[in-house]
């Protein structure tokens, strides 16, 4: 299989809103905007999507369409940097797995447990296997989570945070908007090399490398840089413990029955309402899902249990539900489909 590793570089502090609202009515005369840490898959697929789009209307209204549209057609042989141009019936089959932080040519993981986040190396994530295995004196449980999140946490060595205050401009008398003043605090990152990292089996992502785009909120600039990368991706389920590298999205269908046996799916980390961003073509949010969020982790039991639609099915393909062992960086999909 063909696996390209895609590193998006910060060339400055970005922003990736978390939920929240805006609006006066809402949240009164002053609110204040908070980034992620590592940005939803619908914002990288929808950053990919912006890079392949050649001006050629979208087919319909459905954001998540249009961009599985757009990445399958990066597998179409001979239609250049047009890939929008290519008969429907000769388009590929691209999936994007994500997403990861790499500092120094190093890979750092996502870990939570409910509101602790922290970024680790592997090995550190292998200690981590043992800890949930049971058998261990609290004490020693309690000494080893706090050494991972404490002591082995490099999240505020390379990240962190930069505030800035705005205001909105009323399009037509060019005033400000009363009551719109607000905070936004982005991330900043302490080390130069530094990147998100994606992979997926496109051959044809090349042509994105040395791109110089706006990723994110408040058109911040980011570098793509492809490399070719070994072949990370694996079907195989044999492991009790897995790690989430993006949102594991919950059909609501499957909803009840999922937070009824929650300690059943997940070892530890945290289950929230999550939206998949803005459609800035439509000015409206995507949609709202439950999702067990990134550096969660999941038990084996969890890997087929729910059934999603053909929606599901797309989810996945821009990076939703990625997971690794915890040992050795593998990349799968929890399958909802």
């Amino acid at each position: 299989m063909v696996v390209k590793k895609v590193l998006i570089k910060p060339l400055e502090p970005l922003m990736f809103r978390s939920q929240g609202e805006f609006e006066p009515l809402i949240t009164g005369s002053h609110t204040s905007a908070q980034s992620l840490i590592i940005p939803r898959p619908s914002t990288i697929a929808g950053l990919f999507g912006y890079i392949l789009f050649n001006g050629t209307p979208p087919s319909n209204n459905d954001w998540l369409e249009n961009v599985v549209k757009l990445l399958d057609k990066m597998t179409i042989k001979g239609t250049g940097t047009k890939p929008w141009n290519a008969r429907d019936s000769d388009a590929g089959n691209v999936t994007i797995y994500g997403t990861l932080i790499e500092v120094d040519d190093e890979y750092l993981f996502p870990l939570r447990m409910g509101n602790l986040f922290a970024l680790v190396e592997q090995k550190t994530l292998s200690c981590l296997h043992e800890l949930l295995k049971g058998g261990e004196e609290y004490e020693k449980w309690e000494k080893g989570i706090y050494d991972i999140f404490y002591e082995k946490n490099l999240l505020f060595e390379l990240i962190g945070s930069q505030d800035r205050i705005g205001i909105s401009i009323d399009k037509q008398t060019r005033t400000v908007k009363e009551h719109y003043l607000y905070t936004a605090r982005y991330i900043s990152f302490k080390e130069r090399n530094i990147a998100y990292v994606v992979f997926t089996d496109s051959n044809k992502i090349n042509e994105m490398k040395g791109k110089v785009v706006n990723f994110g909120g408040e058109s911040r600039v980011v570098k793509i840089e492809v490399e070719n990368s070994d072949d990370v991706i694996s079907k195989d389920v044999n492991e009790d413990y897995y790690l989430a590298l993006s949102p594991i999205l919950i059909p609501d269908e499957s909803l009840d029955d999922f937070l009824d046996n929650v300690t059943k799916y997940v070892a530890m980390g945290k289950v929230d309402k999550i939206t998949l961003g803005f459609d800035i073509s439509r000015k409206r949010r995507k949609e709202m899902l439950t999702a067990v969020l990134e550096g969660s982790v999941i038990k084996k039991d969890f890997i087929n249990a729910f059934k999603g639609d053909d929606r599901f099915k797309k989810y996945q393909k821009i990076g939703y539900n990625t997971i690794t062992p915890l040992n050795e960086l593998k990349l799968r999909k929890v399958n909802v489909y």
